[in-house]
Order: structure tokens, then sequence, then C-alpha cells
């Protein structure tokens, strides 16, 4: 198979401009391009272009899927709506590197295989519009992505033992589409995401009610205020409903009612996450393990009650079965012998139950006095153990 690159780039904030597409159109000759999206594969070469400076310039996301192995998932933020310095704290493996530039932050997450051949892969479509609501997602403060891109760090072996994990975010248990999404692009042990999820309580959506947010608004320093309505009349803060949202809820974290059980343990090192995902794993193995025998022994029960049932119609008819064994020896073809053995068997059995085995050794000494003539069948016979 030929090397295979799919780039996918996508603007959020703000559509490209004329300018824009032609400088994209210098780039690649054959990309579709759109006033929102850029989009090209490639069989042989490389794309000339730099994704990063695509970014900064043009784009608020960027999917790059290849054949050979490598993903990579970028996503451009505005500088002034994310908080570099808590981000960082989960942006310290290879998997995941954060940059400034200009006023934006570009996240930057890449995976590949170690062999450079995966057993499956995708051609690329479909991811863009799986992984970009982890945008808003982090502009609203949401800080999944992030703590799951650092597990792939664990995973990896990317830190040493004694690390400790950042904040564990809530809502790590059962993880809506776009995280399922995101795990499976990086490709993260679903064992590993369930043992750190222990720690992780339920998120909590709570729109903030007219009087609170009054009052909190009313509280903001006056230059706060019109830094926020500068940026709002200049267009350079994209959303400044979520922009102030965002802050609310920081501003207003410790109110975030507590859940029962939840409890205040110390950050695990990186050495007892790896200790728990390990354990974690066998003892799944251990339940599938459990699972597939008592599957297989009520199998076993309900195969042995059926062929019980058989084996006591079978004696309550045993001479017009007598009658289809002689018929079928009559036949002296290969596959009424076989039919033969196979119902003589099974009423040596019916009279095992039935404590008829004498009776039964009489009546297969008949037979094979009667059909002595025939080597085929006495051969049989003789494998089956009737003789």
């Amino acid at each position: 198979m030929s090397e295979y690159q799919y780039y996918e780039f996508q603007a959020v904030d703000r559509p490209l401009t004329a300018d824009d597409i032609d400088w994209l159109r210098e780039l690649s000759t054959r990309a579709q391009i759109t006033p929102t999206s850029f989009v090209n594969t490639y069989n042989w070469g490389n794309f000339r272009g730099d994704p990063v400076k695509l970014m900064q310039r043009c784009f608020d996301a960027f999917v790059y899927v290849t054949n050979f192995g490598c993903r990579r998932f970028m996503l451009r933020l505005p500088h002034a709506s994310f908080d570099v310095r808590r981000a960082k704290l989960y942006c310290q493996s290879e998997i995941t590197s954060l940059r400034s530039k200009g006023n934006c932050v570009l996240l930057d997450f890449y995976c590949e295989d170690e062999l450079g051949e995966w057993d499956e892969w995708d051609d690329g479509p479909g991811w863009m519009a799986s992984l970009i609501p982890l945008r808003a997602d982090l502009l609203d403060g949401d800080w999944r992505c992030l703590y799951l891109a650092w597990l792939s760090g664990v995973q990896y072996e990317d830190f040493d033992d004694d690390l400790t994990e950042p904040a564990v975010p809530p809502g790590l248990k059962g993880l809506p589409a776009p995280y399922d999404a995101f795990v499976d692009f990086l490709q993260i042990d679903m064992d590993l995401v369930e043992v750190a999820a222990q720690r992780s309580t339920p998120r909590v959506a709570m729109d903030p009610s007219t009087g609170d947010l009054k009052a909190w608004i009313d509280a903001l320093p006056t230059s706060e205020k019109d830094d926020l309505l500068l940026g709002f009349v200049q267009g350079t803060a994209a959303n400044p409903q979520r922009e102030l949202l965002r802050r609310y809820r920081e501003a207003t974290a410790h109110r975030t009612p507590r859940h029962p059980g939840e409890a205040n343990k110390p950050p695990r090192t990186v050495a007892e996450l790896a200790d728990a995902w390990n354990e974690h794993a066998r003892a799944k193995e251990r339940r599938l393990v459990e699972q597939v025998e008592r599957e297989r022994a009520r199998s076993a029960e309900a195969e042995a009650r059926a062929r019980e049932k058989y084996l006591k119609d079978l004696a309550s008819r045993s001479d017009a079965v007598w009658s289809r064994i002689e018929a079928l020896a009559k036949k002296r073809t290969p596959k009424g012998y076989d039919q033969a053995v196979a119902l003589l068997a099974d009423l040596r059995d019916a009279a095992a139950q039935t404590d008829r085995t004498d009776e039964f050794a009489t009546r297969v000494q008949q037979l094979r006095s009667l059909h002595s003539t025939k080597p085929s069948l006495m051969r049989r016979l003789h494998q089956a153990g009737l003789w």
C-alpha cells in the first residue's frame, strides 16, 4: 500500500478572508478550500505548508491522520480566554505540547504507533466533526481532554514514577461522545481511564441566576469590565458570553456542592496509577474468564439436560429404533452404516440410564451375527466401542 496522509483544518471563530484563501491556494492547488475549511490528501509527497503557521493565521482546529501510524490533533485558543498556567500542568509528556503564538495558544496532541503499522486505520474524514466540540469545552473551563492526554503519557511511560497527577476533572465517568472519540484518537487504554475516573466526581451543570451574575459583575474591577467591553467592540473577544461565564464559574467554583462520599485524597503518583491500572486490567481479565466459564458450564448443563431428555425418549421407543437400525444396515451404504452406528451408541447410553445394559448387549450381538459378512459395518461397530 502506498503512503497516505490526510490533512483537515477548520475555522471556527471567523471565516477565511480572500487573502487567506489565495495564500492557501499557493500552498496546494488541489486542496478543497472553503471559507471555513481546508482538506487535502497525499499518496505521494508531502504538504508544503506548516500546520502551525496555518493554525496561527487561519484556523482553530487541525486533524492529521496517516496510514503509517501518525495522528495529530491541534487546537487554537484565544490567549485571553485560556488559563495557560493551569493547562501546562497537564502538558508534561511528548503526547501534548502547548505553545503561545501572539494572542493565541496552540494545543498540540500527537501520537504514533511504535511499529509504524496499526492493526486498523481510517482515512481521516469524520475525526474533525467528532473532536471539534472539545475546543468549546476547553474554553468553558472543561479540562477533561487535557487530563486524558496526560493519562496517555502514563500509558506510554513518558513520566517518572514519582510524578503526581494533575487535578482530576469532574465528569470522567460515562464520557460523552467527543471524549470517547478523543480516547480512541490517542489510543488510550480504557482500563486506565476507568482507574483514573475513580477520583472524578460528577459534573454539575448549574446555570447562574440573574441575581448571582449581577452581583458578580458588580464586584468586577472597572478596568476589567472596560477591557471586556473593548474586546467586544473591537472583535478581539471571540465570544464575550462564554468568556464571562467561564470567569464566573472559576470565581464561584468553591460554591459547587461536594458529593456524598467524595474523598479528599492526595494526588496519585504515576507509579500508583500504573499499578492500579494493571490490577484493574488483571481483575477485568479474571472476570471475563469467570464469565466464560460460567457460560460454558450453563451450556454444558443445558446440553446434558437435552441429552437426558433425548435418551429417555429413545428408550421409550427402543423397538422402533432397533427396526430403524436394521433397515439402515440393510442399505449397505456408508451413510446408512454411520447412521445405524450413531443410533446404536445412543441406545447404549439410554440402556445405561434404564439399567438395561445386558439386554442391549444381547441385541447388539444378534445384530453382529446377522450382518457379520459386512466388514465396513463391523469396522464401524468396533471403532464405536460396540464390539
